[in-house]
């Protein structure tokens, strides 16, 4: 089931006229819990994807680094490593990652 099947789910248990106060008191935990792990899990991707883009910065630096002490042998090699990691990064998004930080 989805984040938002679930969201749903447990919001039709809340508003439901013949919810017992055990069950919308339940339903409003579960929700809490839900939102929790939504956000929880929404920071990891952000802090794995600073941390891809740390080390992305990091070889661009030294590619700089090298042309700026024309030490050109090598550099388009690893250019085109970098290019091709970034590529591969950005195609390995899990599904439902649209990058845009909705969990």
């Amino acid at each position: 089931m989805s984040y938002e099947d679930e969201l749903m789910r447990l919001q039709r248990i809340i508003t439901a006229d013949d919810s017992t106060d055990e069950q919308i008191s339940a339903a409003t935990a579960a929700r809490t819990q839900l939102i929790d792990n939504s956000i929880d899990e929404a920071f990891k991707r952000f802090e794995a994807r600073t941390e891809e883009f740390d080390a992305l910065t990091s070889r661009l630096k030294a590619v700089v680094d090298k042309i700026a002490a024309n030490q050109l042998a090598g550099v388009i090699d690893t250019l085109n490593g970098v290019v091709s990691d970034v590529q591969k990064a950005a195609s390995d998004k899990p599904a439902g990652d649209k990058g845009s930080g909705h969990a």
